[in-house]
């Protein structure tokens, strides 16, 4: 394991000078005003692990923890200026991408992320498509631009079962996954991490990563409180990625976070509750 795997660390401190430079996270997302998902999440998850988050919002949203009722996606432009003048200053090493909205804005990420001072920053696409209540995050006639034009620029996805069926046109099963991320996979850049949390029984989750699979599984914990666990693993495996791990290292660290947030869930609202951002593994 990764030396850095062995404890969420503190901060980074030094007895005899200033403190070391902290990693730099950048979260490109939607709001959600309870703060169990999208950029408040992607801010806690990065503060727990040591890192520097940072994010600027493409959507807010009317949502609580029952679901979310409304959508609006933000002013490209405006979304763009806050980029470029943020990035003159402070500069990721990490960058994660959830919510989108509609195709301007993805048209928008994708003009940043061609930027050549984006060369070597690694890039995170948790695929939020739509929300767990079914809220449109994502303007579907946008989805070839998606898969052709933003994923060949990331470093790692992380699709839902779900997700991962209309990335690739076709049901994926616990039994078929292996094989559907290899014919997926093999021409990819990036990593794929595929959520199996949809999958009937104990979940399941598998990683394709230069052109091998390999799974996950771990009892279900039976709480209805998980609401965010997406938009946290992938920040989680975002965090891990900015303090050195390789990519499974990242992805085996982010599973064992987002278990415990869950299992220690702090059991609030009255629907899908968030979970506990202060998990210790």
């Amino acid at each position: 394991m990764h030396p850095l795997a062995e404890s969420f660390p503190s901060g980074p401190t030094s007895p005899i000078g200033p403190a070391i430079p902290q990693p730099i996270v950048l979260s490109f997302s939607g709001s959600d005003p309870s703060g169990g998902a999208g950029l408040e999440a992607d801010l806690k998850t990065f503060q727990r692990h040591g890192v520097y988050g940072m994010s600027v919002p493409t959507l807010l949203t009317v949502q609580n923890s029952t679901g979310v009722r409304r959508v609006k996606t933000l002013e490209p432009d405006f979304f763009e200026e806050q980029v470029d003048f943020l990035l003159q200053d402070l500069f990721p090493s990490v960058i994660k991408i959830g919510a989108i909205g509609d195709r301007r804005m993805l048209q928008a990420l994708i003009r940043i992320l061609s930027q050549q001072r984006m060369d070597g920053v690694k890039v995170v696409v948790d695929t939020v498509l739509s929300s767990t209540s079914g809220a449109s995050l994502f303007d579907m006639r946008g989805l070839a631009d998606f898969i052709d034009r933003l994923l060949p620029r990331a470093f790692i996805v992380t699709p839902n079962v779900m997700e991962f069926d209309l990335l690739t046109g076709k049901p994926t099963t616990e039994a078929n996954a292996a094989a559907h991320l290899l014919a997926f996979g093999r021409d990819k850049p990036y990593a794929i991490f595929l959520k199996g949390g949809h999958f009937p029984g104990d979940p399941i989750d598998f990683l394709y990563h230069r052109r091998q699979v390999r799974n996950f599984s771990a009892p279900r914990i039976d709480t209805p409180h998980t609401h965010g666990t997406g938009c946290t693993l992938a920040s989680a495996i975002a965090a891990n990625l900015a303090l050195g791990m390789e990519v499974e290292d990242a992805v085996i660290r982010a599973r064992a976070y987002v278990r415990e947030a869950i299992r220690t869930n702090p059991g609030l609202g009255s629907g899908r509750g968030p979970l506990n951002f202060n998990a210790t593994v």
